[in-house]
């Protein structure tokens, strides 16, 4: 008999950065604009798709039979979807076609009547110009369009609009578009803009949903979250407003359902990687490692700005796909520090720990490929910096080692062609999609199994959708490993709402250790490589602070706060609720901005007393920095890497180069044992190095 509660040792969570799309109207789709009269949104009709990554490709069926009427026959195929554009080999089928409804694995009726008599052994081609994002998946993200040849309204290209339903080919976006309607948009100059907030990463093996068949939808949510001891997920609430009316006597009369608020979300990991500081802090640039051979190493065909979420390269050799890394080895210092002035003429990071007092590098940037289309290689997440033409672009393939120099580790810790990151404070706040599915029964969503029966996993899959990190707190003590708590908000939750459809699940849900890390490269690809998985110790720790190492440092705590606050804005956008949606009233009461307000950082250390250096500092009220007396001595620097006997090792050093010690307490202890004093720090900001096999955090 299946179980029939949800256990929570059959639970899943992956997550994702979220990335944007760009839809050109020539060379990816055409685009259809519909706006009905007296409706709030228009409808985007995609047709004639040629990009065979955003948009499932076409594929053709034999024996195809019809005479004179919509019934057509054809060898048996699965693969078939109501919407899909039709031609033949033979004659008879009107141009547009499309399949209006599916009677069988052999058979389906046509949008219209077949014309040229009895014709068979045709052979049917299906273009499903259906993009690959499950069913309003999309809804709550944001659409900008650019033109230069003034096709769209210039009204339209100065505004934002946002999904409020997405289902294979169409897309509704409110408000309703100022275009007239059924422009064809098919010029190379047109392009739709889905932008990164709110927006997973498509996943290039998603196929359309069929109703009553196997869970096929996805996202592209595969990355290890972490050693997580603790997970709280951000569960949606609704404002419910309830009114007294005078003359209706004591009790509520109306309630009114208000903005719906996805927020309370937490986790804590004992840290093998500095992966969660880059969406704690929000900037990060990497240090190339040395150049791979030719035929693994190009340049950029163009300039790129900041956001961008694809680039366009002279050649990839053949040799590029998704799931690589493109590695822009970029030769700008830009400044990691907002501060002090910089100086990014001699302070400068060269990607070693060693050189610790920095305040500019390079902006090199590296990016897992989701897809490619010819050289157009799209990234799971967008540009932090522009790049110039013509930069180099290294590619890095863990299946292609040592041509294209993917980090790996031997059984000793020891770490050959690590990746070096550096993360610090940005103005700008990389946000995340976190997928969370909880089943009954330990079997996968795809596996077809009929509602209710030993097989079905009765799967719920919610992915959360435009989560920001609002706080973190980064501890560790002499009995623990080091730990990471995050507390972060989301936007909006998708929800698989098959169930509610009366069929099994639409969406496929990754499954960490069954599917997407159940190999050595797939676990190096979601952040969890083979022998790296064990965390840094308290014993893997070394604490210097303003030149002297501290070494009866008890306990040390550093918390941060990234002002991020949510907005519930009146955007115009309205929806007709079915309770069936994945994304309730069309995302319009849903949060549509979240924003980063000013940082704040405090740490906190015990340390067992042995000279009153600090103490002295602190009632001196002095000031600790790097750049006042340009003392490198005056950093903290704390610095964790695992052992070995001897090589490059995984580690990670924080470091501090502006603050003050504003309490430093000396109590006499009642049990008259050992003097101890929990200072407490203010630093203005501070910078992490990182080195590991992460080569994409």
């Amino acid at each position: 008999m299946p179980s029939t509660v949800y256990k929570g040792d059959l639970a899943e969570v992956s997550f994702a950065p979220e990335t944007g799309v760009s839809i050109n109207a020539n060379t990816d789709a055409n685009m259809t604009i519909t706006t009905v009269a007296g409706n709030d949104f228009t409808t985007i009709t995609f047709s004639a798709q040629s990009n065979a990554v955003l948009f499932k490709p076409s594929f053709t069926v034999g024996s195809g039979a019809y005479n004179n009427d919509p019934t057509i026959t054809h060898a048996s195929d699965t693969a078939i979807r109501v919407g899909m554009t039709v031609t033949s080999s033979g004659a008879g089928v009107p141009a547009s076609s499309t399949v209006a409804s599916i009677t069988s694995a052999t058979e389906f009726e046509l949008s219209s009547s077949t014309t040229s008599g009895s014709v068979s052994g045709a052979t049917l081609t299906f273009l499903s110009n259906a993009l690959r994002y499950p069913k309003n998946m999309l809804v709550g993200s944001q659409v900008k369009w650019t033109d230069t040849a003034s096709t769209v309204d210039a009204n339209d290209t100065a505004g934002v609009f946002t999904i409020v339903e997405n289902d294979g080919r169409t897309l509704k976006i409110s408000p309703a578009m100022k275009t007239a309607t059924a422009t064809v948009l098919s010029a190379a100059a047109i392009d739709l803009h889905i932008l990164p907030y709110k927006t997973p990463p498509f996943d290039t093996s998603m196929n359309e949903a069929k109703t009553g068949g196997i869970a096929e939808e996805s996202v592209l949510t595969d990355q290890f979250l972490g050693i997580t001891n603790a997970l709280t997920v951000p569960e949606t609430k609704v404002d419910l407003k309830r009114f007294h009316v005078v003359g209706l006597g004591r009790d509520t009369s109306v309630q009114v359902p208000g903005k719906m608020i996805t927020e309370g979300g937490s986790f804590e990991v004992a840290m093998h990687s500095a992966r969660w500081l880059k969406y704690c802090l929000g900037g990060e640039v990497v240090h190339p490692v040395a150049n791979p051979e030719a035929s693994h190493f190009t340049t950029l065909d163009g300039a790129t700005k900041a956001g961008q979420s694809f680039i366009t390269l002279t050649d990839d050799h053949g040799n590029l796909a998704a799931n690589h890394y493109v590695l822009i080895v970029d030769t700008t210092y830009v400044p990691v520090t907002t501060t002090h002035d910089v100086d990014t003429t001699t302070l400068r990071w060269d990607g070693s720990f060693t050189t610790s007092a920095f305040d500019s590098a390079l902006r090199s940037e590296v990016r897992r490929v989701i897809g490619m289309d010819g050289t157009k290689v799209y990234l799971d997440e967008p540009l932090l910096f522009p790049h110039a033409d013509n930069m180099a672009v290294q590619f890095i393939d863990f299946n292609d080692a040592p041509n294209t120099n993917p980090p790996t580790v031997s059984s000793t810790g020891v770490v050959a062609d690590a990746q070096t990151h550096l993360l610090f404070n940005h103005t700008h706040q990389p946000s995340f999609s976190l997928e969370v599915s909880q089943r009954r029964r330990d079997v996968d969503t795809d596996d077809g199994a009929v509602d209710g029966t030993a097989t079905d996993s009765k799967e719920l899959t919610r992915v959360f959708r435009g989560c920001k990190v609002t706080d973190f707190t980064l501890t560790t003590d002499n009995d623990a490993a080091l730990r990471l708590a995050v507390n972060f908000n989301a936007a909006l939750c998708y929800t698989d709402t098959a169930r509610l459809e009366g069929s099994t699940s639409r969406y496929a849900s990754h499954r960490m250790f069954n599917d997407i890390a159940n190999t050595d490269v797939k676990r190096f690809q979601s952040g969890i490589g083979p022998k790296t998985q064990k965390p840094f110790m308290f014993y893997n720790g070394t604490i210097n602070i303003a030149g002297v190492q501290a070494a009866q440092v008890l306990n040390f705590n550093l918390t941060g706060q990234t002002g991020m606050q949510a907005f519930h804005t009146i955007g115009g956008q309205s929806s007709i609720n079915t309770g069936t949606e994945q994304v309730p009233f069309g995302g319009s009461r849903n949060t549509t901005l979240m924003v980063e307000g000013q940082t704040s950082y405090e740490m906190t250390m015990e340390i067992g007393v042995d000279d009153p250096l600090f103490y002295h500092k602190m009632r001196s009220a002095t000031e600790f920095s790097t750049t006042g007396e340009g003392n490198t001595n005056n950093q903290i620097r704390i610095n964790f890497e695992k052992n070995t006997t001897t090589g490059t090792t995984e580690r990670m050093m924080l470091i501090i180069d502006d603050y003050y010690i504003i309490e430093a307490p000396l109590q006499i202890p009642e049990d008259k044992g050992m003097v101890k004093s929990t200072l407490k720090i203010m630093p203005k900001t501070i910078k992490v190095i990182a080195r590991n096999t992460i080569v994409k955090y």
